[in-house]
């Protein structure tokens, strides 16, 4: 962690940039120490809270692409392998398949704000082969929502930004569990709708 401190705090908009499009792209990179640092940096620097956020929206855009664009031209291949050598997998990727279809748009725009699933939602979307516009809509109001309250944190606490990598431990599990939540609402809603239509 000290490595990417020590690289944002000497190279500014340009490493903060190219972390998120990295941490977004599906690599393991922590979102919850880049995001409040450049939220600090913007304090310290005079910069305006709004253009570090559209800088960072623009990158994890950039990011996401490139994962939905890895999944969109191989990441079935990928699936295909995986359900021919472990025939019992089948059955869960397909009906993987066949909800992310159905709900693809709220899972990108939700999945944005859950712990683990941020960037991997992308890669998903690429395997399904979600419509692009819809894939950029939903992706670019979910990680407006969470690259916003990070680095407004960063921003609100500047010196005492490594505070917020507390409070993202607190709290995440609750994001998840509140993720699920309107997920099953949603779902159970469109599948009450279908029994009425059939009746």
């Amino acid at each position: 962690m000290e490595w990417i401190i020590d690289f944002i705090t000497q190279y500014g908009l340009i490493a903060m940039f190219l972390f998120i499009a990295l941490e977004y792209a599906c690599l393991p990179l922590p979102s919850e120490v880049v995001l409040p640092l450049s939220g600090a940096m913007a304090v310290s620097s005079g910069r305006p809270l709004v253009l570090v956020i559209i800088i960072s929206v623009v990158a994890g855009l950039l990011g996401s692409m490139i994962c939905y664009s890895i999944g969109y031209s191989g990441g079935n291949a990928v699936l295909d392998k995986i359900m021919n050598d472990y025939p019992k997998s089948r059955k869960g990727i397909e009906s993987t398949r066949r909800f992310y279809r159905q709900y693809a748009t709220i899972s990108v725009g939700i999945g944005r704000v859950i712990p683990l699933f941020r960037t991997y939602i992308s890669f998903m979307a690429g395997i399904t082969k979600q419509n692009l516009s819809t894939f950029l809509l939903a992706s670019s109001l979910g990680i407006l929502v969470w690259n916003s309250i990070l680095i407004a944190l960063g921003y609100w606490l500047a010196e005492r930004w490594t505070d917020v990598m507390g409070y993202y431990d607190q709290g995440k599990w609750f994001i998840l569990g509140g993720a699920v939540v309107v997920i099953a609402f949603v779902v159970l809603k469109k599948l009450r709708q279908r029994k009425v239509g059939k009746l």
